[in-house]
């Protein structure tokens, strides 16, 4: 009997007891369906791009085979940002083979129709298992039948390092910040730091794995079994933070983007969201059968409007998500977080006294805990006022009214007997100065109100201001040691102390004019490394803006992308400089890891014709960016020049790139990442074109 020989080829694509209490179902009239005329057997999809396998071939969303030398296919997977794809095939040629020995490369498929000699070359000659792209679509992870797993960078798919495994890996998945690779053969799950390629932690199970997947904030992550059990584990110490069963068949999983739900395929006719925080919660989503996996499908240009894509017989599905809660605590701690960075740093005209009486251990913990009151109680609104409010029971002996309300925790209320009566008419009631906090199950609750009886006049407060904050742990993890922020404000002022020089300096020099703001600032940010280890990172980030009407002098002109051709750029550029030449070299450190993020912006004045490139940041060939906050690949050369507007923003994040390579050298012996963003506007002016840089130093500081 001959054995199964496999290769990918890589391409590019032109163009229960859940089951039981439903809180809610969303209507099939949310959903879209494609009819097509080939059966799909797998698909993926990047946003609305979507490519799928049936009977071995690989076809787009309108039944077009994208190539007809692509036979045999049995998975693909779509790298994130591009309509690049990588498919496992077997090969046609049907050459005998020993066991799991098998001959396995990777072919490139460019121009439509040229077929590029093999980049991968395995010497094993291994059966190719799963292959999957990590999510900022940098690499390409490939799992083979010798237990090894193997990566390889997108851009000439070179080897970039490989682990070996325990288990045959038929499941592959990477979280977001591509610190972890979850590897299962069905019956363990293998969880790896794929930054030092070291194992983690090995996980065994009764029931057989059929999903495994990251949350977005990469805080946790999720195995479902077969028996409709999906355990949470906690990314820090990979210990179980949750369980949940009755969940069917369990055939697939996902967490929602905004971490507060999971999704599961419990059934051929039901996706169900479950909400991590109130297992009460429930959303689910009726087919009409054939559900066997889905994906999400975004548009960051409408973030309130989200899908899932799934298959229904010969149909591609296109289901909106609605009727999710949003995630309050993931909002409150991040809205806290940022007005105690602003509240902690020193003020322009507070002395260095007065700021140490200010900002103190006791007095930064007041603070925060008033931070989370006012952000809670904005978010809440006056919804105490809108709810139905009824009188519960009276407690004679201690003299407390419960008061409860449609939505809202009850309340009680100190009432003395002999005013017990005058509380018939609950609509009479008026809740005023009301304080809001959330609880466990991320809803809202009222910790202080007061009540007034307008039938008699009388007042009455209810006051829980000193309940445990659920957020408290949070915070408090997230706490940065006084001293360090201290010295992150020193070093603040340094850096606006060399803005001043260079500003005067181009000032007198007529380059820039007082209408021209270059901002400056640091942070210290608590994180934890792939080995669950607590760190402190430190932030750096410079960018400016100029007054509209004096544009003209200080910044880019409409179609110019090169540094040098903007005054304030340059200016901002030369804070940079001459800030790691000296007070901040000590940041730089060979061999430590920095993530620095070169931003460019443009707007929407239409390019006429082609605006010549003279190649001076080199050719760009689909090399990922950030587009507007999605990932995204774009490609500027010599020879085709530039036609469209995100071109240009990128030329901008790419000269200063080229700026900081040249003139802070010593970042090289760092282990560097950049990261390009580019942002376009829909409106025309040169206010919108910029461009910006972050250094991110990983581990800076001992914690």
């Amino acid at each position: 009997m001959k054995n199964i020989v496999t290769t990918i080829i890589l391409t590019t694509c032109m163009i229960s007891s859940y089951s039981n209490c439903y809180a809610q179902t969303i209507s099939t009239a949310d959903r879209k369906q494609f009819k097509q005329e080939f059966t799909p057997q797998e698909f993926s999809n990047e946003s609305y791009y979507v490519l799928y396998i049936s009977n071995g071939k690989v076809y787009n969303i309108r039944g077009t085979e994208i190539d007809e030398n692509v036979k045999y296919a049995r998975d693909i997977a779509i790298q994130p940002g591009s309509a690049d794809c990588a498919i496992i095939m077997k090969k046609k040629s049907g050459a005998e083979v020993k066991g799991d020995k098998v001959p396995s490369n990777i072919a490139v498929l460019k121009n439509s129709n040229k077929l590029f000699d093999a980049v991968i070359k395995d010497k094993k000659k291994s059966e190719i298992l799963t292959l999957h792209y990590t999510p900022n679509g940098k690499r390409l992870i490939v799992g083979f039948a010798d237990k090894s797993v193997r990566f390889f960078e997108t851009k000439e798919y070179e080897p970039q390092g490989s682990f070996s495994t325990g288990v045959k890996p038929q499941i592959i998945t990477t979280s977001e910040n591509d610190y972890f690779a979850a590897v299962s053969d069905g019956s363990k799950v293998e969880v790896w730091n794929i930054l030092d390629m070291n194992i983690r932690t090995t996980l065994s199970f009764n029931a057989d794995v059929t999903s495994i997947a990251f949350s977005a904030d990469n805080s946790m992550m999720a195995v479902l079994t077969d028996d409709g059990t999906a355990t949470i584990y906690d990314t820090k110490t990979f210990g179980v933070k949750d369980t949940l069963t009755g969940l069917g068949k369990g055939q697939w999983c996902m967490f929602h983007r905004e971490n507060k739900y999971i999704a599961v395929v419990t059934d051929e006719n039901t996706i169900l969201f479950v909400n991590l925080k109130d297992h009460e919660d429930t959303v689910a989503m009726k087919s009409e059968g054939g559900v066997k996996k889905f994906r999400y499908c975004f548009d960051y240009s409408k973030p309130d409007v989200e899908y899932l894509i799934y298959t229904n017989g010969n149909n591609m599905v296109w289901h909106q998500i609605t009727g999710l809660k949003e995630n309050l605590g993931q909002i409150l701690l991040e809205g806290v977080n940022s007005k105690m960075n602003e509240w902690m740093k020193k003020r322009d005209d507070e002395s260095m006294d007065e700021y140490r009486i200010r900002v103190n251990d006791e007095t930064r913990a007041t603070q925060q805990l008033a931070f989370e009151h006012e952000l809670a109680t904005s978010l809440a609104g006056d919804m105490i006022n809108s709810q139905n409010a009824k009188l519960g029971s009276y407690n004679a002996g201690s003299e407390l009214l419960q008061v409860s309300f449609d939505a809202l925790p009850s309340i009680t209320l100190g009432v003395p007997k002999e005013e017990i009566t005058a509380f018939s008419k609950v609509k009479e009631l008026e809740f005023t100065n009301t304080v809001y906090a959330l609880n466990e199950k991320d809803g809202f609750e009222v910790i202080y109100t007061e009540v007034l009886n307008k039938e008699t006049g009388s007042k009455y407060v209810y006051d829980n201001l000193d309940r445990k904050s659920v957020t408290s742990m949070a915070l408090d993890e997230g706490f940065v040691p006084l001293e360090l922020i201290q010295q992150s404000n020193m070093e603040e002022m340094i850096l606006k102390d060399i803005r001043e020089k260079v500003m005067a300096e181009a000032k007198l020099e007529n380059k820039i004019t007082d209408h021209t703001h270059i901002n400056v600032n640091t942070e210290i940010l608590n994180d934890v490394d792939a080995n669950g280890k607590n760190i402190l990172n430190y932030k750096v980030n410079y960018n400016y803006e100029v007054e509209e009407e004096f544009i003209a002098q200080d910044d880019f002109a409409a179609g110019r992308y090169k540094a040098e051709e903007s005054n304030a750029a340059m200016s901002m550029l030369k804070i940079v400089q001459e800030a790691f030449s000296n007070d901040f070299a000590q940041y730089i450190k060979a061999g430590k890891r920095i993530k620095v993020k070169v931003s460019g912006s443009a707007d929407a004045a239409p390019i006429r014709g082609n605006i010549a490139y003279d190649g001076t940041y080199g050719d760009f060939e689909n090399e990922l960016c950030y587009k507007n906050g999605q990932l995204s690949k774009i490609s500027v050369t010599k020879a085709s020049g530039i036609t469209e507007n995100e071109q240009l923003a990128f030329l901008r994040a790419s000269g200063v790139k080229d700026y900081i390579e040249k003139n802070i050298p010593a970042l090289s012996d760092m282990n560097c990442e950049y990261q390009y963003n580019i942002e376009l506007s829909d409106k025309k002016g040169a206010e919108y074109r910029r461009i910006g840089v972050e250094f991110l130093f990983i581990d800076t500081f001992q914690k």
